[in-house]
């Protein structure tokens, strides 16, 4: 095991990236309601999609010159899709996932976005830490990087979880809970960070 170097995400890996997130989310509740069990390659398809499409800031985790975990945050309001990204996405969904999988995906991102908290805020989400690496600190390193943007600004933290196990982890970093809500069949939790 190699020491843990934190670095922003260059176009020229968002396919190492979208593959390492895809093995960190492949098991989460929400992609199994969306996508099915184990389906790795379209987990990867929608992080390769997706991963382009995120303003803010982008930081990996590397071991050995290799991502090891990931952790995008975006200043509201741009972690709101705009009207032009609806427009643009939903045929892109639609032909590449098939009609069930592109409407569960709507509901499940339909029902995050009317979540959102109303005020400024520091959207997270993803953060991914390759399984393989987990349980070695590099979640807490990247929220780490998080918090310290969140403390150094003066600004609220925002997450959705849909992995109970997760809340304790996220309460470690100051975030509470402040809404719950079934998305396609599965427990969803809102948290939020207090301004410092």
């Amino acid at each position: 095991m190699g020491e843990i170097r934190i670095d922003h995400l260059g176009d020229d890996r968002i396919e190492e990236a979208a593959a390492t997130l895809a093995r960190a989310f492949v098991t989460n509740p929400i992609h199994v309601a969306a996508f099915g069990p184990g389906k790795l390659a379209v987990n990867e398809t929608f992080f390769r999609l997706g991963i382009p499409l995120m303003r803010g800031t982008k930081l990996v985790a590397l071991e050995d010159d290799a991502i090891v975990g990931l952790i995008h945050w975006i200043e509201s309001p741009g972690c709101q899709p705009t009207d032009e990204d609806r427009r643009t996405h939903a045929p892109l969904m639609l032909k590449t996932f098939g009609v069930r999988t592109a409407w569960r995906l709507r509901a499940w991102l339909t029902a995050w976005s009317k979540n959102d908290p109303p005020g400024p805020h520091v959207h997270l989400g993803p953060i991914g830490v390759e399984p393989s690496a987990q349980g070695r600190g590099i979640g807490r390193l990247l929220m780490q990087r998080y918090c310290d943007q969140l403390d150094t600004s003066g600004q609220e933290g925002y997450l959705e979880t849909d992995r109970p196990g997760n809340v304790p982890f996220y309460e470690g970093f100051g975030f509470r809970v402040t809404g719950e809500l079934q998305v396609l069949g599965v427990p969803n939790y809102f948290m939020t960070r207090p301004a410092r």
